[in-house]
């Protein structure tokens, strides 16, 4: 599931897009100005229960060279969930998913510091070959 905050709009009961005028305040709601972010009303719908972690990435840190392009990224990708990666042209969005498939090890002079997890197998472990990640992700 996508979770979305629409400013200016808010979500019904069936996820279908509210002007500022129609939506309604709850108790457990949080607002800003006249919009209605009812964010964990959202989550209970979805479901309390946790999907499964397919990408664990912990403490990523993706160097070129001496430049750090990512710092310590830490992200959970749960199965069944979109997630997005959004930044400024060069903030690291396409180094992050070189790492899902080990495409950065095409690179000299990159090198990959942290843990990236595909349910629950190291990626970057010394047993793991290269090229059936990059078959399989």
């Amino acid at each position: 599931m996508l979770q979305q905050l629409f400013f200016g709009t808010d979500m019904n009961e069936s996820g279908e897009p509210m002007d500022a005028q129609t939506a309604r305040r709850t108790p457990e709601s949080s607002t800003r100005g006249d919009l209605n972010i009812d964010v964990r009303a959202q989550q209970e719908r979805e479901g309390a229960e946790e999907r499964e972690i397919v990408f664990d990435v912990k403490d990523l840190s993706v160097y070129y060279g001496q430049f750090r392009a990512v710092r310590e990224a830490t992200l959970p990708i749960r199965e069944h969930e979109i997630t997005a990666l959004i930044g400024p042209s060069g903030c690291g969005k396409t180094t992050v998913l070189r790492c899902f498939n080990r495409m950065n090890d095409l690179i000299e002079s990159a090198r990959v510091e942290g843990s990236i997890q595909y349910h629950g197998v190291d990626l970057y472990d010394s047993k793991v070959d290269p090229v059936e990640v990059r078959r399989r992700v």
